[in-house]
């Protein structure tokens, strides 16, 4: 995602969190990168997202449900953009 360089990622985790599912068992950032590609004044933070239910197997309809509700939820808390869309 694209978001403004003075977020902290701490506070990009808890807008995924409170918007994700019980599915969500882990989030972690793996790239920080500002510079050529990126707009002035955001960086690209890229996150693992990791999605378990105990029970079952999640269907990837599930998945991406979840992952649609939390990019929302960082468009509209952050004004965060989907590296690619």
């Amino acid at each position: 995602i694209f978001i403004d360089e003075r977020l902290p990622a701490a506070t990009v985790r808890g807008t995924i969190r409170a918007n994700a599912p019980e599915t969500l068992v882990s989030v972690r950032e793996f790239d920080r990168y500002q510079g050529r590609g990126v707009p002035d004044g955001r960086i690209s933070l890229s996150l693992r997202l990791t999605f378990r239910a105990a029970d079952r197997t999640l269907t990837d309809a599930e998945v991406q449900q979840s992952v649609d509700a939390i990019v929302h939820a960082l468009a509209r808390d952050h004004d965060a953009k989907l590296r690619g869309a």
